[in-house]
């Protein structure tokens, strides 16, 4: 290999390694369960019901739901508001999956999410509530601002998810 070759080698091999970097965003992930002493049927319409998580969601001020699309928009106790699609209430398996509709990074600091909020029957009276979510950042640049980069969106995620599991369990348990 001549001088020149190698130059040329050695310049793609920087270009190559310096795209490598800078790549984007990676999705975040939460992952949290709940046991609540309730019967099977009355934490699954909890969860089924796509107007429920109004009454029992403690960060939740208000929503509306439209049944033409499936789309809720919740509106949080901080003033802030974002919408959400039910994709599907899947009976089979005790499963509403669920999908960002218009990202508000004020309201929650991710650009787009799903979850899925899954009841299963322990068969002793009691349920597990399983709630997972797969996201991403607010600002998918490669350099977010701090309340918009991977930490800022766990942190916002995991709260939603674990503030709305001890929500449900508080609106079922005596």
């Amino acid at each position: 290999m001549n001088g020149k070759s190698m130059s040329f080698w050695l310049l793609g091999w920087l270009l190559w390694s310096v795209g490598a970097l800078a790549h984007g965003p990676t999705p975040q992930k939460s992952d949290h369960k709940i046991r609540i002493q309730a019967p099977f049927e009355r934490a699954w319409k909890a969860v089924a019901d796509p107007e429920a998580i109004c009454r029992w969601h403690p960060l939740v001020a208000r929503c509306e739901y439209r049944e033409a699309d499936k789309v809720r928009t919740f509106e949080l106790k901080n003033g802030e508001s974002f919408e959400e699609m039910i994709l599907e209430v899947n009976d089979a398996n005790h499963t509403v999956y669920l999908r960002q509709g218009e990202p508000n990074v004020k309201a929650l600091p991710v650009s787009s999410y799903s979850t899925r909020i899954q009841v299963e029957d322990n068969g002793d009276g009691s349920v597990t509530v399983r709630w997972r979510g797969r996201y991403y950042r607010g600002d998918t640049s490669n350099f977010p601002p701090e309340p918009l980069n991977d930490e800022a969106a766990v942190k916002a995620m995991d709260r939603w998810i674990q503030t709305g599991l001890e929500g449900l369990k508080g609106s079922l348990q005596p």
